[in-house]
């Protein structure tokens, strides 16, 4: 068993008992290992990109923890590309532990992450863990076209429903991956979750479940895997907007390509 948990948010009432300060950071690892039950934590994570706080603090308390045998590695989870990049500078320029993972919003439905942070991950060697791997429930196949889904679906709690989604293009998803999911005997949840398994750096997926049928269901994507072929096709179905500079950087890329292949 790995245990992970994170450190950011606030905790209390308490004006520090927030962020990735020195402070917070320490009494948090002891408060999580307290409530765990445990002597250490395997991976610990931060939620989110700290603007008050120099990075500088942050690593150091984390590098003083994992010194101190409570930590084993550190991740980081919704950094920008920036903000990932400068924290592994740091880290190599002053001696301290570096992140070995990204915690990332990656789905079908939610491809972004491969403009700038899965070339960054693969490139400095860090594991990808998608969280929301079936986009807050749309991917499981409980969600048909022109009807609202089940009312005790997650996508039905408006307050915590912040994934969007371009539905007509996440029903054409689903209708590919309807197909897949049938050629392997297996359910759509499955099929989405074996998607991002193939995707490169990917590392694990994290995956929700109230129902114990659920999480059952859900661990059964590792059991088959997903073709080339049908990793294509929804990699074509699925494609992400690409903004600038990565539209750029496509076309430049074309110029590497050799005159033989041209011609």
């Amino acid at each position: 068993m790995i245990i992970a948990t994170k450190v950011r948010g606030r905790m209390s009432t308490e004006i520090n008992d927030v962020g990735l300060s020195r402070h917070h950071i320490l009494n948090s690892c002891d408060n999580s290992l307290r409530r765990l039950g445990t002597d250490y934590i395997d991976l610990y994570i931060v939620h989110n990109f700290d603007f008050i706080t120099p990075i500088e603090e942050t690593l150091r308390a984390l590098d003083d923890l994992v010194r101190q045998g409570k930590v084993k590695y550190i991740g980081c989870s919704n950094f920008s590309a920036w903000q990932l990049m400068k924290a592994l500078a740091v880290s190599e320029k002053q001696n301290l532990e570096k992140f070995v993972s990204l915690q990332a919003l990656y789905s079908l439905i939610s491809r972004d992450v491969e403009n700038e942070l899965v070339p960054l991950c693969l490139d400095q060697g860090l594991g990808i863990t998608p969280w929301s791997p079936l986009g807050g429930g749309f991917l499981t196949g409980k969600y048909k076209r022109g009807e609202r889904g089940p009312a005790d679906a997650r996508r039905a709690k408006e307050q915590v429903n912040f994934i969007q989604i371009e539905e007509e293009k996440g029903f054409k998803i689903l209708d590919e991956l309807e197909i897949i999911a049938e050629n392997h005997n297996a359910t759509v949840a499955q099929a989405a979750l074996n998607y991002l398994l193939r995707k490169p750096g990917v590392s694990s997926v994290l995956i929700g479940a109230n129902k114990t049928a659920q999480l059952e269901e859900n661990l059964k994507a590792v059991s088959w895997v997903m073709t080339d072929e049908e990793v294509h096709r929804l990699d074509v179905i699925s494609m992400p907007y690409r903004p600038y500079p990565q539209w750029m950087i496509d076309i430049g890329q074309r110029n590497r390509i050799s005159a033989q292949e041209v011609m």
